[in-house]
């Protein structure tokens, strides 16, 4: 299933920062625009693959994971 992973739909509660801290803060908004990039490549590879168990859309998603947890902790504790 072919799904976009929403930062605003992940972190209601940080909307008002994902969407004015990167104005002010470079390092953030690269971190969401890897984020972002990161997710469109794993969309558009589970739009091509059919198997779930390729091993590079896996890899792409544990790093996905890993960026997101980057972001939470930016989020939960800005610097």
């Amino acid at each position: 299933m072919v799904a976009k992973h929403d930062l605003h739909k992940d972190f209601p509660e940080y909307a008002e920062q994902l969407d004015s801290r990167p104005q002010t803060d470079a390092a953030f908004a690269k971190l969401l625009e890897d984020y972002a990039k990161l997710d469109q490549q794993i969309l558009d590879l589970e739009e091509v693959e059919e198997s779930s168990g390729d091993e590079e859309l896996g890899r792409l998603r544990r790093e996905r994971v890993l960026l997101k947890d980057k972001i939470a902790q930016q989020l939960k504790y800005p610097s």
